[in-house]
Order: structure tokens, then sequence, then C-alpha cells
């Protein structure tokens, strides 16, 4: 991507039946043709996958000339099923109540603000006001979705081949094999600390092994967020002051204190003065970075960032988030990539937690799961992408409501505390990309995260309860034992030393959470 490129992160609304969404509630009504249409393409989508990396059985392929052949016959024709069949005609004044709420629910969809049962009711409005005439126009432009969207998952596989030809095939080091080494790293985290120096190293060339190079990584971006103390004043003139410094360093194209989500309405690029500062009701601001690639600048304008917003009183508390958001170009529609990441995910969910604390917090203090509760992962995976989005949305440790099958697609790790540390930031960034990928690696592989044993939120603390330990410094094998799941997550996502080693400085300058 180059300098200055745009992602539209918007809703994609051509064909009617492209935005139904599928409920998984357990009383949920059978599909309708809209949700049978879109699995079925889904279905052609992540088989065309298989065949194209070579790891389809001959039922596989047969299954997907079937299908292709399924789609054609079925909804090819005049007769295509509609949900609106059988519903009476409207009169006039129906018709305009039905207009105006479709132009309404337009208007939110545009503005990105649509929820998934607002997008499918607007489908369900465009089919009752569509002459019957119009209905070809509208096969053909869902052809032309699934033809793009074939398109992008050829391309998503690509770059799933090409990445997982370039991972080396042994990493530098195991942890979980070599305790000693994690031991090393971690007394030296502890030593810096002792010694009045930052624990965790920032790195600015290569920082992330090529996770989050332009060419061949994945672009990423943060949000962070800060309180200042005082008055509502006080407060709005520290916004404004450190929005003015922003623009004076090079790192916004104005002076503006912009609304809620203005970055993301307008569209993400990856242009270098692209930071913006915006309003939160719950912090006294946020700001948004740029699409975000592994280059030595991108670390400096971070150090930066936080320098100024410091400067001003801007601090993280106990309220505030750090967000970190990744690119998702390669998972396309198979679902068994979202379902290793959640897997991933859910593995090390205690872990995570820990990690995510922020180390200058008082009392060594995670600040809460309210606005980033623990993600359920059904043990069967997801059906296609819409179940994706129904178990992993906005509010969540990791939000999948992006992840459309398109290349724009991007996952947002929310689980981590705010923080104007860079040291603290960039391992939470690492940490991200290294998950991210390791899940599109691993996709199918009959090796199950963390060895089988995952540990969620509050289990380290409930296992050192149960054997009397809570609370006592551990040693020997208990400390070998304790440390077991941390150690098997950065084998997991990091090859190199020098990652293991910052992610291991984040641990030591944290503390196991509650639930």
């Amino acid at each position: 991507m180059g300098s200055g490129s745009r992602i539209d992160h918007q809703h994609h609304l051509i064909a009617t039946t492209a935005s139904a969404s599928i409920s998984t509630s357990d009383d949920a009504q059978p599909f309708g043709a809209a949700e049978e249409q879109q699995h079925l393409i889904s279905e052609i989508l992540r088989l065309g996958q298989r065949i194209e990396l070579g790891q389809a059985t001959d039922a596989e392929a047969q299954r997907f000339t079937e299908a292709r052949n399924e789609l054609r016959s079925e909804w090819g024709n005049d007769d295509i099923p509609s949900d609106t069949d059988g519903l009476p005609e409207s009169a006039p004044d129906d018709d305009e109540r039905v207009a105006q709420e479709a132009r309404d629910l337009e208007e939110q969809v545009l503005l990105g603000q649509a929820t998934i049962e607002q997008t499918e009711r607007l489908s369900e409005l465009h089919e009752r006001l569509q002459p019957a005439e119009d209905r070809a126009v509208q096969r053909a432009a869902a052809q032309q979705v699934l033809d793009e969207m074939l398109a992008e998952q050829q391309a998503a596989t690509a770059l799933h081949v090409q990445a997982r030809d370039r991972l080396p095939d042994e990493p530098a080091v195991s942890y979980e094999e070599d305790f000693d080494a994690f031991q090393r790293a971690y007394d030296a985290a502890r030593e810096r600390t002792a010694r009045g120096e930052a624990a965790i190293p920032y790195l600015t060339e290569d920082a992330t092994g090529g996770l989050g190079a332009r060419d061949g990584g994945r672009g990423f971006g943060v949000e962070l967020e800060f309180d200042v103390d005082g008055d509502y004043d006080t407060r709005s003139e520290a916004r404004e002051r450190i929005a003015l410094d922003m623009y004076r360093a090079g790192l916004s194209r104005d002076e503006g204190v912009h609304g809620y989500h203005a970055q993301q309405y307008s569209g993400y690029t990856d242009a270098a003065n692209a930071w913006r500062m915006e309003t939160d009701c719950t912090v006294t601001g946020e700001i948004v970075s740029p699409i975000l690639y592994d280059e030595p600048a991108t670390w400096q304008n971070l150090a930066t960032m936080c320098e100024i917003i410091e400067r001003h009183g801007g601090h993280a508390s106990f309220r505030t988030g750090g967000h970190v958001h990744v690119g998702m170009h390669d998972y396309g529609v198979d679902v068994a990539n979202h379902f290793r990441l959640m897997q991933t995910y859910k593995a090390y969910e205690d872990v995570l937690y820990r990690l995510a604390q922020n180390p200058g917090a008082p009392g060594n203090l995670h600040r809460g799961p309210d606005w980033c509760t623990p993600n359920r992962v059904p043990a069967d995976g997801y059906r296609d992408l819409y179940s994706v989005e129904a178990s992993a949305h906005h509010g969540q440790a990791v939000n999948l409501s992006g992840a459309r099958g398109r290349q724009s697609d991007h996952g947002e790790f929310r689980i981590w505390d705010g923080s104007l540390n860079p040291s603290v930031i960039q391992t939470q960034v690492k940490l991200s990309l290294g998950i991210t990928a390791a899940a599109v690696r691993d996709a199918g592989s009959t090796h199950r995260p963390a060895g089988g044993d995952p540990v969620q939120l509050g289990g380290h603390r409930q296992r050192l309860r149960e054997a009397g330990l809570l609370g006592r410094r551990l040693t020997g094998e208990q400390w070998r034992t304790s440390t077991l799941n941390f150690r098997r997550l950065v084998d997991e996502v990091f090859h190199r030393s020098q990652d293991k080693e910052q992610a291991t400085a984040l641990f030591a300058s944290t503390r196991w959470q509650r639930r």
C-alpha cells in the first residue's frame, strides 16, 4: 500500500441478499433464502481456497462444483426466492413510510453506524420497494459481488502461502523447552527495574520481525485513550493544546478536536500526518493513528505522540484503554482462520489479561473487563462470517466486526489497558500482530493452542488459591508451572529471541488479574 492510500471500511451493500444476518441464538429460526444464498457463497469461497492451496479432498472438490451449480440454478433465474414473497401489496401511504424508513437506514449505513439487524432490515425494505423488472439487475449485482469476493479470496490465498513460505523452520529458542532462557530474560527485566531503567526495551529498527512490515506484513493502528485531571474546562483546554502540538509536530493535518469515530467515518489512510484527536465520552480524549507499518518513523511518531499527551497533563487512568487494530487481508471468508484466532485468544486468555495491564497502574490492577469482556468461543467453530461477528463484536476483548471477507478486513484487540509508555504499546502491538499471523498460519492444524490446556481469565489465581500459594513467591516447579502458559504463548506467536524477551519484560512488569 503506497503512502496516503485509503481503506474504505463502510458497509458493502450492492445486492439485497448480501446483507442478511444469521441468528446464533438457541431458538433461531430456519435460515431464509437470503441467508442460504450467503452461506452457499461462503462455502464456495472456502472450498475454492482449499483447492487453490492443494488441500481439498476429492469430496470437497466435488462439493465445490455442486455448490456453484446450485447457486446458478437456484438463484440464477427469475424465480429467485425472496423473504418478502407473499407480502400484500402496499398502499401508497405504506410505500412512502417504507421508503422513508429505508432512507433513514441508508443514512446509518453510509455513516458506518448500522447494526446487523438494521442492515438486514434495509435489505428487506429494498426488496419491497423494488419493481419486479429490476430484479435481473440485482441478480447481476449479486454475481458481481461474488466475482469480486472470489478475486479477493484468491489474493488472500496467495498472501497466505507467501507468509507461510517466509516463516523460519525453527524458532531461535523455545521458552517451553528452554526454561532457563525464559528465566534469564525475566531476571534481566527485573534487574533493569531495580536499577531505575526501563524494564521493557523499545525497538525502532525491524521491531516486529516482519509481522508489521509494509511489504508482506500487516498494517496496524492504535487508539490511545487518556485522561486529564480537573474540571470540564481544564480537560477541554488540554485537548486543544494537545491537538495544536500534534499539528505543529507534523502528526496531524489540522489542529482541531474531532468527534467520536471521526477517523473511521472519513476513511483510514497510511499518511504519516493523519493522527487525529477525537472526543470520547468515557475519557478526556482519544488519539487515533493512521494505518501504521513497522518502520523507524512509526515508532518515533508514537513516542512523540505519547510525550505530547503527557506534556499537557495527560495520563493513563483506570478508565482508559489502548486498542490495537490489525489487518486481516489474508483471512478471506474461510472461517477456519477466524476460529483459530479466537481459539488462540481463549487458550491464552488469562495471560493476555495479565499482559494487558498497564504496568504503571496503582496496585498492579487491570482496568477491568467492562469494555473488553471475555469472548465466548463456540466449541464447534463458526458457520460463516455472520456467526463470527455475533461472538466477537465491539465491547469484547477481541472485536471481529470488521471481518467481511475483504482485503480491507481488520480485527481490533480491545483487551489492552491504556498506556502512554511507548515500550508497553509496542509490545501490545506485537502480541496482536503475532496472534493474528499465527492463527492464519495454523488454521486447520491438529496442534491445539496452549498444548490443549487453555487458561481462562482468573484461572492462574484460582489454581494458586487451590494450592494454598496465592500471594506467595513461587519457586522451583511451582514457578515453572505457573509460567508455562506464557511461555507457550510467546513460542506460538514469535520466532525471534528479542520479541520473546520484550514480551517477557512486560510479563515481569504485570500481575495475574482477578475475574
